[in-house]
């Protein structure tokens, strides 16, 4: 019988004969089992209890931010929705516009190291200096009148193109940060997908705002990229010349602008890194270091699954977005009707983030079902998409049944953004919510540079494009085994939950 028993470590049992009688003491003596990745002064730090205390002024914080989100992506998109007016005003290659696009993809990729460590040391600074790059870009841009070079001018755009595109990282990695910072856990999901809605706002507003101001028509009385012609007043190309296109497009320069400088302004006057008093337990941490939070990230087996399902459904998605023209016009539909088509899709997915965000917020603990129902009816909706685009498929296509489709597909598919960002927080938890953005932003942006370069290929390039229906269809497909296997855990809620309730 004795021979049973487990053998004591030496410690144990100098420890039992201190004890004597009192075996419950050893017990009241262990650390609660908040998570297996905590350390032992993060434990001891949640339970000297902080002071908790949740401001309202965390709204206009979140509000103030979004504006920038909002206006990073105005300005991003800058020129596409008013391409065929600025190529008649400047003459430009039809390279230069989609090369002021890319200088946001290729800028994030370059800086998303330096500003996602810069995010964490101090988020007021960070947000000042992103901010600051906007204001400037876009100051940059208002010279022409005064300059009268066309090829400065050109240099001008390239230069905002950069300054903004490096400030992508910030709005894209600092939502999470922002509502684990000032936000309790009841709202941190609906924090971020309003901080993220913010952003992709941004598209709709530029394809209103550009064509708004941007007064130009081709020869042939239609209006080819820009799309919304009920917006401008019924001219033509005839009584139009370059210097009455370059004032409206001058005026434009000049809105955006004043827009940055005035938003940069709210962030000098009053933006504060935290706030004085934590809103929950969890906030209170110190998070890992910069360093070791990415090898946690890339040892941490689950928070890659969740971040290759989230790159490929959303980088495809995102990158589509920007060239569905190609695939809809096949059909027999007009820039005009395919670009309110984009803006229902952006609308929807600013109300759907917003709305399963808050959901998810209500609903403990169901951020992988909810994931899973979206990736389904994702994909349900982009396969009734390409049903729609396939020639002799046998599934007619009408515009409002390519509205719903479009409209559904995207709208779920976006709506999955929040909650990823999110579930890879808790997973990778204590790893800073800025580290695990940037992470997941860059791997989405990678994946929409790749389906973006595919347009290099002549052979895809042209015709029906039926490639990117199916990369449509195998991107959300493909996200749903990989969310599956992704084993859920609530790491930073569990901190919140345990140290509330003692």
């Amino acid at each position: 019988m004795a021979d049973s028993l487990p053998i004591l470590a030496a410690e144990e049992r100098e420890w039992e004969e201190g004890q004597g009688d009192q075996p419950d003491a050893k017990f009241s003596e262990l650390p609660p089992p908040y998570s297996e990745h905590e350390s032992l002064q993060e434990q001891a730090s949640i339970r000297s209890s902080p002071e908790l205390r949740v401001y309202g002024v965390r709204w206009y914080i979140l509000v103030v931010f979004g504006l920038l989100a909002c206006h990073q992506c105005v300005v991003w998109n800058t020129w596409g929705p008013i391409e065929s007016g600025a190529q008649f005003a400047f003459t430009w290659p039809d390279s230069t516009v989609p090369m002021f696009a890319n200088w946001g993809t290729i800028m994030f990729l370059l800086s998303v190291l330096p500003l996602s460590k810069l995010v964490e040391v101090d988020l007021r600074k960070t947000v000042l200096l992103v901010s600051g790059f906007v204001a400037l870009g876009t100051v940059l841009r208002c010279g022409r009148k005064f300059i009268n070079n066309p090829t400065i001018f050109l240099i001008s755009c390239h230069a905002c193109a950069i300054l903004n595109g490096i400030s992508g990282v910030t709005v894209m990695a600092a939502p999470p940060l922002i509502s684990s910072t000032w936000f309790p856990s009841s709202e941190r999901t609906t924090a971020t997908a309003i901080g993220q809605a913010f952003n992709a706002l941004g598209n709709g507003v530029a394809m209103l705002l550009g064509p708004a101001l941007i007064h130009y028509q081709p020869g042939n009385g239609t209006n080819i990229t820009q799309h919304f012609t009920a917006l401008q007043p019924s001219t033509s190309n005839s009584s139009q010349s370059k210097e009455q296109v370059q004032d409206d497009i001058d005026t434009y320069m000049a809105v955006l602008a004043a827009v940055a400088v005035a938003i940069f302004g709210l962030f000098i006057v009053y933006f504060p890194s935290k706030p004085p008093h934590p809103p929950s337990p969890s906030s209170a941490v110190e998070r890992t270091e910069f360093i070791s939070g990415i090898k946690a990230l890339l040892n941490n087996k689950d928070a890659l699954l969740a971040c290759f399902a989230y790159s490929i459904a959303l980088g495809v998605m995102g990158a589509w977005m920007s060239v569905m023209v190609n695939q809809v016009r096949p059909l027999g539909y007009t820039d005009q009707q395919i670009g309110m088509m984009g803006l229902a899709s952006v609308l929807s997915q600013c109300i759907m983030g917003m709305l399963f965000g808050y959901m998810a917020d209500h609903l403990r603990h169901k951020m992988k079902l909810t994931l899973l129902v979206l990736l389904v009816v994702a994909t349900g909706g982009f396969t009734w998409l390409m049903l729609m685009c396939l020639p002799g498929s046998g599934f007619p296509h009408t515009i409002v049944r390519l509205y719903l489709a479009i409209i559904v597909a995207t709208g779920a598919t976006c709506s999955c953004a929040p909650l990823f960002f999110e579930m890879t927080v808790e997973l990778a938890y204590p790893v800073s919510e800025s580290t695990v953005a940037g992470f997941l932003t860059a791997m989405g942006n990678m994946v929409g540079m790749f389906f973006l370069l595919l347009f290099f290929i002549p052979a895809l390039s042209s015709g029906t494009c039926m490639w990117m229906s199916y990369s449509l269809v195998a991107s959300t497909a493909i996200a749903i085994p990989a969310t599956a296997l992704v084993r859920e855990q609530y790491n930073r809620s569990n901190v919140d939950e345990v140290a509330l309730n003692t």
